[in-house]
């Protein structure tokens, strides 16, 4: 009896907890966090291989992996974009969402990885989803400026109107 009410107790705050997250919204400076890459390196936002760049963060459910595919091909090809000094792309694997065994989601990461030059790390716990407020079992796109931010942000699938604004951010905060 006592661990069914135990139990219960951990599910009610853990549900409330999720929805007391604080939604990140344009202008509002992005918390840090601590998650670590299929490798075991740890990273977080003072990282240096973000600093002082503008970093384009894709939060991903491995179900969902293929929803703005569309938006790493015109990252990869826009000759405007700075990604040796100025820029870097960060993928954010929401692990808990799926029931994909982890090592696929791993030789999916390690792909992706080869493919764009992003930096994909695993989120086995919601951190990002509880930090940021963003949407689960979805694709969650955030830009933030060197000061870390948030300058813009869109939830599900990028229709090429939001791809091309965003875009357009990444470019006007990569030289202020």
């Amino acid at each position: 009896m006592k661990k069914t009410v135990l139990m219960a107790l951990l599910a009610i705050v853990w549900t409330v907890s999720a929805a007391l997250a604080a939604e990140l919204k344009v202008g509002d400076k992005a918390p840090d966090f601590r998650l670590k890459d299929s490798t075991g390196k740890e990273y977080s936002l003072a990282s240096p291989e973000f600093e002082g760049r503008v970093i384009s963060i894709f939060y991903v459910d491995p179900d969902e992996k293929d929803m703005n595919v569309h938006v790493e091909d015109v990252l990869l090809k826009d000759p405007g974009l700075d990604r040796k000094n100025k820029y870097k792309g960060l993928g954010i694997t929401n692990m808990k969402a799926t029931a994909l065994p982890n090592f696929l989601i791993k030789g999916i990461v390690k792909s992706k990885q080869e493919k764009t030059g992003a930096v994909i790390l695993l989120d086995y716990d919601y951190t990002i989803l509880n930090l940021w407020g963003l949407q689960n079992d979805s694709s969650n796109v955030v830009i933030l400026d060197k000061e870390r931010i948030c300058r813009y942000i869109y939830r599900e699938k990028l229709s090429s109107e939001e791809v091309a604004k965003m875009i357009e951010v990444i470019k006007e905060y990569q030289v202020k």
